[in-house]
């Protein structure tokens, strides 16, 4: 039985909170939702170990591979994660999940059965497309469907899912490759598909909260300009002064966005929501995080593989020692930030990373990755503790009907936050070998933590991250 709320709470008010007790998450959806979920990363970090064996059957160099396979991906989830976080508040939730599950299942298949290149870029397309639909429903569905004091403390272990994904992708991929060929990849996904699209029934029927807009026109000629001028600017940052001229396009193509939002009748990204300080820092945090993150975990292999010849395979299991340690953190962060509340834990996250990059000051001493192994599980330590309770507050601020466009703009901050990392990362050590350009990185690091840290002082004060738009 449901409890009748006071008349102040008002219509909206009571559908939330009707929501909250009748749908729920059942153990079933959830761990349909975090399979679903772990598709995305699962699927961007496997192919690394098996660029070599593609390139090898399909004739391509590693630039080509690098351009068709990994740019692709990238841009198009980029350019599509806030596309598809809206399209999930205009057709519901389970319902942008399903269409995101069935074409990373396309994907899976065309990727399997087709041996050229690009035919694997389409399919790698279509898997960014997917996990675009799927990664900013499953947010929605935690901010719309899980009650208020518990959010943190699930978008803890929703981002632990992910990071584990995204941990055991390169080891899974190497052992797939090794055993059954890199075709096997595109195979492993349709299980996942498979188990996901069965516990679908299980999430109960999407609903809108009474104050909703009714569904419009979708915005295509907002989604032209941010898709085409982030790809435009992306390509360019690989190409350097070669590709001065498309980065100009791409930046009047970003420029003219958020005027054309501000006029759209349905827009792809609402600017409102960034006008709420805590979003607006959410958002940053989670980007600045993600572009120390990315760049650190690209830099490093390389550093140990030019300079110091140690073998991949060590360093990957040393690099899972922080990905580890930031799935930990973020699983016992979602609850510590309960209690704590999100600015606290975040400044706390955010000096603790800051403290990790202490062993990379000197890169000349770094002999082994022995050498930095305690700096890389403090500092995704730091960044595990950071991620619940930047998105919970983020998400807490954003209408409920705007959930999943609140989410999809998050992971687009996420994305891009990466990109640009990676990068400032090849533009900063063009000669892998030179140790001076390994150490300059360091300072970019340091410098987008410290920003996150301030950014931190705009997140609300209180243990839970509940706001009035609740």
């Amino acid at each position: 039985m449901v409890r009748q709320p006071s008349a102040k709470l008002g219509a909206e008010k009571q559908v939330q909170l009707e929501s909250v007790e009748k749908k729920g998450l059942s153990p079933v959806s959830l761990t349909g939702m975090m399979l679903a979920a772990a598709l995305a990363p699962l699927g961007s970090t496997m192919i690394a170990v098996a660029l070599p064996a593609i390139g090898h059957d399909v004739g391509a160099s590693d630039a080509e591979l690098t351009q068709w396979l990994v740019s692709s991906y990238m841009i198009a989830a980029i350019a599509l994660q806030s596309p598809g976080g809206t399209l999930g508040d205009r057709i519901g939730h389970r319902s942008a999940m399903l269409l995101g599950l069935l074409l990373v299942g396309v994907a899976g298949v065309v990727g399997y059965s087709i041996v050229d290149l690009h035919a694997l870029a389409l399919a790698r397309v279509l898997m960014a497309a997917g996990g675009a639909a799927i990664i900013p429903a499953c947010m929605a569905m935690v901010r719309t469907r899980i009650d208020p004091k518990r959010r943190a403390r699930w978008f803890g272990y929703f981002g632990a899912g992910m990071g584990l994904a995204a941990a055991i992708g390169p080891l899974v991929g190497g052992e797939l490759t090794q055993a059954f060929g890199w075709r096997s990849l595109f195979a492993a996904v349709l299980p996942v598909v498979l188990i996901s699209l069965v516990t679908l029934p299980f999430f109960g029927r999407d609903t809108r909260p009474a104050n909703a807009p009714p569904p419009a026109r979708f915005d295509l000629v907002g989604s032209v300009l941010l898709g085409v001028g982030l790809a435009a600017v992306i390509i360019a940052l690989r190409m350097g002064e070669r590709g001065l001229w498309l980065a100009a396009g791409g930046g009047v193509m970003l420029a003219l966005f958020p005027f054309w939002e501000r006029r759209a009748a349905s827009p792809v990204v609402d600017f409102r929501l960034f006008r709420s300080p805590a979003f607006a820092a959410g958002g940053l945090i989670i980007a600045l995080q993600n572009l120390a993150m990315y760049a650190l975990l690209f830099q490093t292999p390389i550093f140990f593989k030019q300079v110091r010849h140690v073998e991949s395979r060590e360093m990957g299991h040393t690099l899972l020692a922080m990905t580890l340690a930031m799935m930990i953190a973020s699983i016992l962060g979602g609850r510590l930030s309960e209690k704590l509340g999100a600015r606290l834990q975040v400044a706390l996250g955010s000096v603790l990373a800051l403290g990790g990059l202490w062993w990379f000051r000197d890169f000349v001493s770094i002999q082994t990755p022995t050498d930095i192994l305690p700096g890389l599980v403090l500092m995704g330590t730091g960044l595990g503790l950071s991620s619940a309770p930047s998105q919970a507050a983020a998400m807490a601020a954003a209408r409920p009907e705007s959930a999943g466009m609140a989410a999809g703009a998050l992971s687009t901050m996420r994305y891009i936050g990466g990109v640009i990392g990676i990068a400032l990362l090849g533009a900063q050590i063009a000669d892998a070998k030179d140790i001076g350009a390994h150490q300059s990185t360091v300072f970019v690091y340091a410098a987008s933590l410290c920003i996150a840290l301030l950014m931190a002082a705009l997140l609300p004060r209180a243990a839970d991250t509940r706001t009035k738009s609740n």
